[in-house]
């Protein structure tokens, strides 16, 4: 399909998304041109439901993530909605419908599918709502519906709510961490007084209260709740979590330098010497300007806490998907029942999915020949090929 002609609606509706210069456009055409692209997307949202449905059928939910990451270049949570989104609406087939159609929004079929999913739904009347109702009023609809056919005193809802919690902690495309999460009413409540609480706490305590946003002052209340714990005499201690920090050593000026994160991420000098006066020093040997350990062996299968910390700071997280090292288990690239040693150069961190395809799919653990990364390579996909040796002319 080329995409600088879609055509929307019906087929034969002569309604067409071309590509124009939109400076020339009045807001009319203007509005015409976004209803024209909404009927487009929603036309391809559709179709891309019901391909990943039957991808899905044909193999493995698995299978089909890979080739959303692959074909679209999702990245991991994006296949996994893409994923969700098509099996809530390969149970709806007339909502899918209606959104091919442009009767709805993507919107409009996500609260029905997540509805459809949590409990009884009357999926002909709640479409004749989605069709005139914005997203917003659509919801309350919904949650009024669900209420009234369960006809109980809410607990299989809230049975349903319980289940369906969830918490999440992803990477921005400006290098900020968003922590989203799902709580039950009961839950919520008790995390929403706490926090307020906190947020109140701080405000108190704070001579320059003014200076500070409202959003701000509960960013760090959340952080503190998270992070400390309050000992016996009320006084503020760190969790027991271990932070990796990383410095490189100057032997000339006895002194630290480029301070970071295991991840790369740059810290002020001020940030780095606060973080450090709650840790404890871990002294590593790597190879120069490269995050490659000379020697941390180990006699044991499991990693010690010096060596898995050089993992992580050599890795960064999964070979593979790159999730994060707190979701990663070292691999024997030798395995240990065969002799192989628990040494840096047979150990990397893969995550439990990317564990699964090492062991039952082939999946290969590579090492980048230009980088020196370790990789994993897929079955279908032939090794790297080593740089060209070039011969040294010999000198009479």
């Amino acid at each position: 399909m080329d995409i600088g002609a879609v055509t929307c609606g019906n087929p034969g509706s002569g309604v067409h998304v071309d590509a124009v210069d939109v400076a020339g456009l009045d807001d009319s055409a203007l509005d015409v041109r976004l209803r024209h692209i909404g009927q487009a997307r929603n036309r391809l949202e559709g179709f891309l439901a019901e391909v990943v449905a039957e991808k899905t059928r044909r193999s493995s939910s698995f299978d089909a993530a890979n080739s959303l990451r692959a074909e679209l270049r999702q990245s991991r949570h994006q296949a996994d909605r893409t994923l969700r989104e098509a099996e809530q609406l390969d149970k709806l087939s007339a909502t899918r419908d209606a959104l091919v159609d442009s009767r709805i929004n993507s919107e409009h079929a996500r609260i029905l599918g997540t509805a459809a999913q949590n409990g009884p739904l009357d999926e002909a009347k709640m479409l004749e709502a989605a069709e005139t109702q914005s997203p917003e009023q659509l919801r309350k609809t919904v949650r009024d519906h669900q209420n009234e056919l369960a006809g109980d005193d809410g607990a299989k809802r809230f049975e349903r709510q319980r289940r369906a919690r969830t918490a999440s902690f992803s990477l921005r495309d400006d290098g900020m961490w968003q922590l989203f999460a799902l709580f039950d009413p009961v839950a919520a409540a008790r995390i929403r007084k706490a926090l307020n609480k906190a947020t109140d706490d701080d405000w108190r305590a704070d001579n320059r209260r003014e200076h500070t946003a409202d959003r701000h002052r509960r960013a760090d209340a959340l952080e503190r709740l998270i992070t400390r714990t309050i000992s016996a005499d009320g006084s503020e201690q760190p969790q027991g979590a271990t932070l990796l920090l990383m410095a490189d050593y100057d032997l000339v000026d006895d002194k630290l330098g480029r301070p970071r994160l295991a991840d790369g991420t740059p810290l002020p000098p001020n940030e780095f010497h606060r973080l450090a006066c709650d840790a404890d020093i871990l002294c590593g040997l790597f190879k120069e300007a490269s995050t490659e350990p000379i020697w941390m062996g180990s006699t044991s299968r499991h990693p010690n806490f010096a060596l898995r910390a050089a993992l992580e700071a050599r890795d960064g997280g999964c070979i593979g998907c790159r999730k994060e090292p707190e979701w990663c288990v070292s691999h024997h690239i030798v395995e240990w029942q065969h002799g192989g040693p628990t040494q840096p150069d047979n150990l990397v961190l893969v995550c439990h999915d990317c564990h699964q395809k090492v062991h039952h799919r082939n999946w290969a653990i590579e090492k980048h020949p230009d980088t020196g990364r370790r990789y994993l390579r897929p079955p279908w996909q032939e090794p790297p090929k080593p740089p060209a040796v070039v011969p040294t002319p010999l000198r009479m």
